[in-house]
């Protein structure tokens, strides 16, 4: 901007030395004309204005610097837009990739609290069960059944939804509200047995839930808190 502004001065300068050559120049040719018309005449006539070479040439020069001027005025304009558009495109394209950014930084804020939450230990409740210790009709008749009270033990059927008894995960609290297994316990083992029958195993456990796993059965394990 500041050569634009140069060519402009410049440019008017050269139109102001222009204008007085030209007036100096005319007024000359006037002058001279009228005298010669006077001495031959003997009175002033109208005489035709004499643009002198010198002058034409300075204007020229003139016409020549306003048009390079105005031509540059116009390629700096033009840079300016290019210009400001290519700073315009930086800013959005820099927006876009910050919004994609947050975007997938929210995402992964999500799914680490879902699989932290999915992870986390939980707690079930028991609120309901049948105290009829070693009665397979009442198991058969799809109840969760208190099979043995020393230890505890509650047993029912995978099929009649209690798959869940042998896969309860461990750290998990495990809350009977009633009856003679009430209290509070947590999941710290597992068992697995081959079979489906036979005497029940031995173990350290204030509880133990138990439901048939395939052919086999599996039992979680808990202690009282």
């Amino acid at each position: 901007m500041t050569r634009t502004r140069h060519l402009r001065r410049s440019a008017a300068l050269a139109t102001a030395t222009a204008l007085f050559v030209l007036t100096g120049t005319t007024v000359a040719a006037f002058a001279g004309q009228d005298d010669a018309v006077v001495a031959s005449t003997g009175g002033p006539v109208t005489a035709a204005a004499v643009v002198s070479p010198a002058a034409s040439l300075v204007h020229s020069a003139v016409a020549a610097g306003l048009a390079q001027t105005a031509e540059q005025a116009a390629a700096d304009e033009a840079a300016a837009r290019a210009a400001a558009a290519k700073k315009a495109a930086a800013a959005k394209a820099a927006a876009a990739k910050a919004a994609a950014a947050a975007k997938k930084a929210a995402a992964e804020k999500k799914a680490t609290a879902a699989r932290a939450a999915a992870s986390a230990p939980k707690t079930i409740y028991i609120k309901g069960y049948v105290n009829a210790p070693g009665s397979q009709a009442a198991i058969d008749k799809c109840q969760l059944v208190l099979w043995s009270s020393s230890p505890l033990w509650l047993a029912a059927h995978n099929y009649c939804g209690y798959q869940w008894l042998a896969f309860v995960k461990t750290g998990t609290t495990v809350v009977v509200t009633s009856g003679v297994a009430q209290g509070t316990y947590r999941v710290y083992d597992h068992m697995r047995l081959g079979r489906q029958s036979g005497a029940m195993p031995s173990t350290n456990a204030d509880l133990v839930l138990q439901t048939c796993v395939g052919e086999g059965t599996g039992l979680s394990l808990l202690r009282r808190v």
